[in-house]
């Protein structure tokens, strides 16, 4: 459901609020469609979604350029404070697509 908060460890995202907290901290403000990545990673968190379903969901037919969902995951890992180069939130499954796993807490 679109409109129940979803909780992943200390991560809490509440949809009818367009809020995001860490440890009950509101983090930065994200742009609609990197609140829907992050809404679509929790729904499913601890299962990878590949980018072909990422992009499906969130763009349709608008992702044209490859490197859109790139993009949004940085700036997502970026909002959250995961580390770019050693993310631990926002895991990278290489030739797949992206994983949540809950932070620890």
């Amino acid at each position: 459901g679109w409109d129940q908060p979803l909780v992943c460890g200390p991560l809490t995202l509440d949809p009818g609020s367009y809020e995001v907290r860490m440890h009950g901290v509101p983090t930065a403000r994200l742009p609609l469609r990197e609140f829907q990545l992050l809404h679509l990673l929790m729904q499913h968190a601890e299962k990878v979604i590949t980018r072909d379903r990422i992009r499906a969901e969130l763009w349709g037919d608008g992702a044209r350029r490859s490197n859109t969902i790139t993009v949004h995951i940085r700036r997502l890992r970026e909002r959250l404070g995961d580390d770019p180069h050693h993310p631990e939130i926002i895991q990278t499954v290489r030739g797949v697509g992206y994983r949540l796993v809950p932070p620890g807490r």
